[in-house]
């Protein structure tokens, strides 16, 4: 019974994962792995439907290609994350200089019309929007790669 249930984790693996065939990832169907294995296709068709080979291995194909996409993005992905830090050190820059502004206003040093002010308060709502995407874009960046299972 063992050697039946090995044949079938190669079975299943073959059918999930695929292969490799001169740097192409081959999914076969059900019908060339059950002729490959010599298995009754309506034996391998019902054990399948049973254990959900078709999602799983839709689900390795997706983890796969995300895999590869991030892999080929990997340098323009260190520049992006380059100028979104770079765009934070910005932002802190802008921050500090209007803050410093309304509490020079505050404390009588300069005065500012109400335009003036309603522009500086506008300024720090689009710069912490700023910082906020710039941020989201690191964290995105930095999550690890997907594990295959």
């Amino acid at each position: 019974m063992k050697r039946v249930s090995e044949a079938f984790d190669l079975v299943r693996d073959e059918y999930i994962t695929g292969y490799d065939d001169k740097q192409i990832r081959i999914f076969p169907t059900l019908a060339l792995v059950a002729k490959e294995f010599e298995i009754s296709f309506s034996t391998l068709r019902k054990k399948s439907a049973n254990e959900g080979w078709f999602k799983k291995r839709k689900s390795f194909q997706q983890s796969r290609e995300e895999f590869v996409i991030r892999k080929n993005f990997k340098g323009k992905c260190s520049k992006l994350a380059k100028v979104s830090r770079n765009t934070l050190v910005l932002v802190e820059f802008i921050q500090t200089a209007i803050n410093k502004e309304v509490e020079d206003a505050k404390a009588g040093k300069i005065s500012h019309s109400i335009e003036d002010m309603v522009r500086l308060v506008s300024c720090l709502q689009k710069i912490q929007k700023l910082s906020e995407q710039a941020n989201t874009t690191l964290n995105n960046l930095e999550d690890p790669f997907i594990e295959f299972y």
